[in-house]
């Protein structure tokens, strides 16, 4: 009877200390459930499965839009409703309809999608990791249909 409560206790003592669960809580997004493992001494799983699927432009307008449009805007422009939360001259959105941007970068995009970009110390990301959250076709498929977008070019 004393183990239960005991238990109980440590149990509200844990709620009423981390609060609601990071898991249940969607305003904090992906970089809070790390940062609340993180916290705990946990090593985040991916929550994804490896689907085995060749990389597909078409697929990856799926995870463009579930994943990067917010900030990005629909055609890659840097445009997406959050871009209006960064601070000017500080935080910016890469334009990926500007051909220069993506041409001959894949690894570094690649790279950068997984791990985020940082731009203040940790945990303050300008780009959250998406390494949690995307398997590497996903990644893949998302950059092959950012090729897709109507593009533009800074050089004359």
């Amino acid at each position: 009877m004393k183990t239960i409560s005991v238990l109980s206790l440590v149990a509200s003592v844990t709620a009423a200390l981390t609060g609601p669960s990071a898991a249940a809580d969607t305003k904090g997004g992906p970089m809070k459930v790390v940062a609340m493992a993180n916290m705990w001494g946990e090593t985040p799983t991916p929550h994804f499965k490896v689907t085995g699927k060749p990389v597909s432009a078409a697929r990856g307008q799926d995870v463009f839009m579930d994943h990067c449009a917010i900030c990005h805007g629909l055609y890659g422009k840097g445009d997406g409703p959050r871009s209006a939360f960064f601070q000017a001259g500080v935080q910016y959105i890469a334009d990926l309809s500007n051909a220069d941007t993506i041409k001959g970068r894949d690894e570094q995009l690649r790279e950068s999608v997984r791990e985020g970009l940082r731009r203040f110390p940790e945990p303050a990301y300008v780009m959250p990791q998406f390494k949690y959250i995307l398997s590497e076709e996903e990644i893949r498929s998302a950059l092959a249909y950012v090729k897709t977008l109507p593009s533009k070019s800074t050089k004359h």
